[in-house]
């Protein structure tokens, strides 16, 4: 049997017309999904008919820098965002951020890197730490700025451009790079009890992020990048986000 050609033309029509159909309901449907690394519905979803920008999460930013850096209430973007815990965002995770116009860069600050948890109380033990290198110390702690005085939350060890700095206690290696602001080749090291000790300036980095070290274990050359003016070492302890005296965990 063959059928008149308006017929086939009816037909075609009602096939384009069901074939469109179903390419809306795929994409109604693909754009209600999770974001695939937790972080709640996707930001096309939640941000329709708002003013903003989507964030991508880099390595080792925090939910509080990020909306510190664009001006935005943490509350409000984490509810945006479907986010239930403030602490968990993830690397390549996309955010929504209402209300603004470009995005911005955000830069890491040690405190991003040292603060995953609340720190507990601090008890100072002498030798509790060994000395990250041989030279003299030539700036050492001060927690409160003054007028004659800036604040510096480590000491400064003077010695030869080349010389090895040592893993002061053993740990896991949390940062190797050279992306905060002032401090060089950077390293950040993990103890236990949420110690960390921090090595910049550095000439080079001889270790890579998420390595284990041991106490004493090669791990940078003492350098005069970023902000150093001469080849020393700058180096910090901290417990939590919380910067304390070397000199007092030294022998």
């Amino acid at each position: 049997m063959q059928f008149p050609s308006i017929c086939r033309d009816a037909l075609r029509g009602n096939a384009v017309r069901l074939a469109a159909l179903l390419l809306v309901v795929l994409l109604a449907a693909s754009f209600g999904c999770r974001h695939p690394t937790g972080g709640g519905p996707l930001a096309r979803d939640v941000g329709r008919g708002q003013r903003g920008v989507y964030h991508t999460v880099k390595r080792h930013q925090t939910f509080w820098r990020i909306c510190k850096t664009y001006g935005v209430d943490m509350n409000e973007v984490a509810r945006i965002n479907g986010i239930k815990d403030k602490t968990k965002i993830e690397v390549g995770q996309r955010i929504f951020i209402p209300g603004v116009r470009r995005v911005l860069k955000v830069d890491i600050y040690v405190e991003d890197v040292t603060a995953g948890e609340k720190a507990t109380a601090v008890r100072y033990e002498k030798g509790r730490f060994i000395w990250p290198a041989e030279g003299q110390v030539t700036a050492t702690f001060s927690a409160n700025a003054t007028a004659e005085k800036r604040r510096h939350d480590g000491i400064d060890i003077s010695a030869l451009a080349g010389t090895t700095v040592r893993a002061a206690d053993s740990g896991k290696v949390v940062y190797s790079d050279n992306k905060m602001r002032g401090y060089g080749n950077l390293i950040i090291i993990e103890h236990q009890d949420h110690f960390f000790t921090i090595y910049a300036h550095n000439e080079e980095n001889l270790v890579k992020e998420e390595v284990l070290v041991k106490r004493g274990d090669a791990i940078a050359r003492i350098g005069k990048t970023g902000s150093a003016t001469g080849p020393h070492l700058h180096f910090e302890i901290r417990k939590g986000s919380n910067p304390l005296d070397p000199m007092r965990f030294l022998p």
